[in-house]
């Protein structure tokens, strides 16, 4: 069963990202399909703990984004800078006590960090944190529809 919901909050993530003619969709997908878990407590639990990783990430990432503008995007930069923010990431999150978002803020860090053009603005970086939520979002709704839908069959003895 979490193999159709993965495909289907990936489905969600797709269309609604093509019918709003959104970007990001690499980080919308991810989300979903890592944030949905076995049922609907563990999928908002650990969908929150993403949310909390993720946005540490997002932050050092707009953090990255000022120092790699102030410069002038040299490659040196983000050769020196994004393996501090990674080891930051991991250590705000585990000061935190938030030990399942460490993978997520990581990889929305990396994620972020890495596919910054040159000619983008802060925008950029908080779409791409935006997109984060959305996953979490479809995650979350999609194991809530199909536990209220699975009910609803035990219920009815189909």
């Amino acid at each position: 069963m979490r193999t159709f919901k993965s495909g289907l909050a990936v489905f969600l993530v797709l269309l609604l990202f093509g019918l709003l003619g959104w970007k990001g969709l690499q980080i919308g997908a991810l989300t979903a399909v890592f944030s949905l878990r076995e049922d609907f407590d563990k999928s908002v639990h650990f969908g929150t703990s993403r949310i909390v990783g993720n946005s540490i990430g997002g932050i050092y990432s707009l953090i990255f984004f000022c120092i790699n503008s102030l410069f002038h995007y040299h490659y040196w930069t983000t050769v020196v800078f994004v393996p501090i923010f990674t080891m930051l990431t991991i250590m705000t999150n585990v000061a935190i006590n938030n030990k399942t978002g460490i993978i997520g803020g990581v990889a929305a860090l990396l994620i972020i960090t890495l596919s910054i053009p040159s000619d983008e603005t802060i925008f950029y970086v908080l779409a791409r944190i935006f997109e984060t939520f959305i996953g979490v979002f479809i995650a979350i709704s999609v194991n809530s529809d199909i536990d209220k839908l699975r009910q609803f069959l035990k219920k009815e003895n189909f």
